[in-house]
């Protein structure tokens, strides 16, 4: 949380402990439909690429052994009307490696581009996403792109950083452009990365 706010207020963002949602979390047997937008994802195909873009990870936000956070930042783009949402975890390196890089070089080959079942108030739709890889930032990174219809929709970075995993994503349009975002996502990437290594 001390690395979170200290990276995030100089961009006007702000950050939040989970700890009372996620007691919260543990008396439910399914997560919640309003936990985030990321609830609303089903299955990957093919399923293996499902450790690219899941659901809501509710194991994970429960494993007691991670720290959560979730962060936003708004005003951001050209038009001043962007925002860039992520969550941060903190845990043994091993734990948030096996967690959300749990994926071989070969792997991510195959899943170069995959497709999702998004259900939404009109049903399910599929969007398609494809995979990319992220900048030198960390030990691991990749981007992901998705797309209705071959119309870009938003992108994401995933980056591991030794004991410090960051999941961001932005919606795409007029608010905020493909290369406003990634660019952002990077700097602020960058700079959790550097606070950690001065912090140890």
């Amino acid at each position: 949380m001390a690395i979170s706010s200290k990276v995030l207020e100089p961009h006007g963002g702000r950050a939040e402990d989970t700890a009372m949602a996620r007691k919260s979390y543990a008396l439910m047997t399914q997560p919640p439909m309003s936990a985030s937008a990321s609830s609303i994802l089903g299955p990957t195909e093919p399923g293996e690429c499902n450790v690219f873009h899941r659901s809501w990870q509710h194991e994970a936000q429960l494993d007691p052994s991670m720290g959560f956070a979730l962060a936003e930042i708004f005003n951001v783009g050209a038009h001043g009307t962007g925002m860039i949402l992520f969550d941060v975890r903190s845990g043994p390196r091993e734990t948030l490696a096996r967690a959300d890089f749990d994926y071989s070089p070969e792997l991510m080959v195959r899943c170069t581009t995959f497709d999702q079942t998004v259900f939404g108030a009109t049903g399910p739709q599929k969007i398609t996403i494809q995979l990319l890889p992220g900048p030198d930032i960390g030990e691991k990174a990749y981007v992901t792109k998705e797309s209705f219809s071959g119309n870009t929709a938003g992108v994401g970075l995933r980056v591991l950083a030794g004991t410090v995993s960051l999941d961001m994503g932005a919606n795409t349009g007029l608010a905020i452009t493909e290369e406003e975002a990634l660019n952002l996502m990077s700097q602020i990437a960058q700079q959790f990365v550097d606070e950690v290594k001065s912090s140890h």
